[in-house]
């Protein structure tokens, strides 16, 4: 593990950066005393200086969500959601394509967490010195010990165990070489940190409230949920690994208890009663994730600071070029994939492959009475999207003969499948993308409620089979998605279903529901079915336009992906095995 120092950046740079939460604070400390005269003690004398360290704890919250983690690329483009240009220095790419080893993996997430950790462990260690009420320690005190097991935790789904570290503070010249702990004893030391987090944090904030942009006790228990959720996974819950003795990976034992376990603690966070599903809207699924004040739905959100270039982050990698993407695959550099377009089920709530959907098959209609979520996920040939003083315009992604005409007419000329600056597969995304003139400020939704009723259908489902209770939590969210309910009040689900039957359909509303909010990767490797999904080919549609304008269709080939049994895992990067001989590397790498 990195010698990790905790610099001036991380101690100071959230009085001015800190996603916006220093807004309120009017003391201008560094016209007041150089930063090198400053000295931890000092820091922590300062109520303003230690409020900042809390403030670029937050900083780095949505680094393993983020939809330009791996240039302009998230980890939707590193599984069967999204295709990207064929281009071997992506990291993206090499996941997806077997490429990742020890000596080329990704260090940007070990060291960055790490350092989060050690502000985290000084703040801790001088939170007494702090000059505020002990009502505010406590809430600070409780936003730290939340932040610190959120990063955690993001190294823990990449690695499995990780060394824990504790309260410990490692001196700049003393050697850390510090083990890996097990899996299991991971789960249990964040389960009391988020537990005592918790214990610490508000209910909630109400609308106005100055500190409504923070973590809240909700907050600590989703993420509680999710990871118990994981832990209770057939990649960590289904017995020893004989490569690996010491149970860094997995549990020692498989135990359906930690079904239990995980749905209780999601349905601890719906029995808050502080949550609920968007519907201030008649296109919710649109609009959510395009409102800069708190919503209902919002359970960990990541507020990015307010400047242009992340005003616009997502719209400048997915928008089609006639829409003001980047300039072609240079910076758009992931397409949805066939299969995921595939998930979307009819209005009526059937699965395109049930005889009774009504899916009328490839051609002119294979995207109409569709799942609304559909259209507000992916956009493809016919789909209309702002296009500047166009107005509302069908975006093209055909290739073959281009009308003549104005931009708007002849848009598959930048647009269309196989232009050098159109999409890959036939599609565009458009979840989270604002589709109005300008850019819009908002936050990335980290954690959202739908998640946790999803979590919970799960969990529950494992343990307990298709109760009525998992029924109601797919029903609400198929209702709000615009999914008819039928004669039956179902929304399409079957009646009556076995527990295998209700995983399939959670795992399918997962994948609908949840794309591109960083959880197809995780989802597939829990499961442990990423050889099925990920060790395969991804589809396009091709749509050619004759010149009498009629369209003809064809599923194609995009890339085979590998996967094996390492991926399930990332490698622990070689630079810091060599500085810390007791890390053991993952088996396979």
């Amino acid at each position: 593990m990195t010698n990790h120092k905790i610099y001036w950046r991380i101690l100071f740079a959230g009085l001015v950066t800190a996603s916006g939460f220093i807004s309120a604070c009017k003391k201008d400390f560094i016209d007041q005393k150089p930063l090198s005269a400053i000295d931890e003690a000092g820091v922590f004398a300062d109520s303003i200086r230690s409020l900042g360290v809390i403030n670029e704890l937050y900083s780095r919250l949505g680094i393993s969500f983020n939809p330009r983690r791996f240039n302009n690329t998230g980890l939707d483009a590193a599984c069967d959601e999204s295709e990207l240009v064929v281009d071997p220095t992506i990291y993206t790419y090499k996941i997806s394509s077997g490429g990742i080893n020890p000596n080329n993996a990704d260090r940007t997430l070990w060291t960055s967490t790490f350092e989060m950790v050690r502000a985290a462990n000084i703040f801790l260690k001088n939170k007494d010195s702090i000059p505020v009420s002990n009502a505010t320690r406590d809430y600070w005190t409780g936003q730290v010990r939340f932040l610190r097991a959120w990063y955690l935790f993001t190294l823990l789904k990449h690695y499995g165990g990780i060394p824990l570290i504790g309260d410990e503070i490692f001196a700049d010249n003393k050697k850390i070489d510090v083990p890996r702990s097990s899996f299991e004893d991971c789960i249990n030391y964040l389960t009391e940190e988020l537990d005592a987090a918790a214990a610490a944090l508000p209910l909630s904030y109400r609308s106005g409230d100055a500190n409504q942009l923070r973590v809240t006790k909700g907050s600590a228990l989703a993420v509680k949920a999710r990871m118990l959720l994981y832990a209770a996974s057939p990649l960590f819950n289904n017995g020893p690994r004989a490569d690996d003795p010491e149970h860094l990976l997995t549990f020692p034992d498989a135990n359906p208890e930690r079904w239990k376990q995980a749905s209780d603690a999601a349905k601890a966070v719906i029995n808050l009663g502080v949550y609920s599903l968007y519907t201030a809207s008649a296109t919710p699924l649109y609009t959510l994730f395009l409102q800069n004040t708190p919503q209902p739905e919002h359970v960990l959100v990541y507020w990015q600071p307010w400047t242009t270039a992340n005003n616009f982050y997502i719209e400048a990698s997915a928008n089609p070029t006639s829409r003001g993407g980047m300039n072609g695959w240079a910076g758009v550099k992931y397409f949805p994939t066939q299969e995921l377009v595939d998930e979307f089920d009819m209005i009526n709530g059937l699965r395109i492959k049930d005889p009774a959907s009504g899916y009328p098959g490839i051609g002119n209609d294979m995207y109409k009475n569709r799942d609304p979520r559909l259209t507000y996920t992916v956009h493809y040939n016919g789909a209309i999207r702002l296009m500047g003083s166009f107005g509302n315009q069908p975006v093209n992604t055909y290739t073959g003969v281009i009308p003549t005409g104005n931009a708007a007419a002849t848009s598959a000329s930048v647009d269309g499948i196989y232009t050098p600056t159109g999409t890959l597969t036939g599609y565009f995304r458009y979840k989270m993308c604002n589709g109005g003139a300008g850019e819009l400020y908002r936050p990335w939704v980290v954690m959202r409620y739908a998640e946790v009723l999803l979590n919970a259908a799960e969990a529950t489902n494992e343990y307990y089979g298709a109760t009525t209770e998992v029924y109601d939590w797919l029903k609400m969210i198929r209702s709000r998605a615009g999914i008819t309910a039928g004669t039956n009040g179902l929304y399409g689900l079957k009646a009556g279903m076995t527990k295998e039957e209700m995983r399939e359909a959670i795992w399918h509303e997962r994948r609908v529901e949840l794309a591109f909010e960083e959880h197809r990767f995780w989802d597939v490797r829990r499961w442990k079915i990423a050889p099925q999904t990920e060790n395969a080919e991804t589809h396009g549609m091709e749509i050619t336009r004759a010149g009498d304008g009629s369209f003809s269709y064809r599923v194609i080939v995009i890339r085979k992906h590998v996967f094996t049994d390492a991926m399930y895992f990332w490698p622990i990067p070689q630079s810091e095995l060599t500085k810390s001989p007791a890390l053991q590397q993952n088996p396979g790498y």
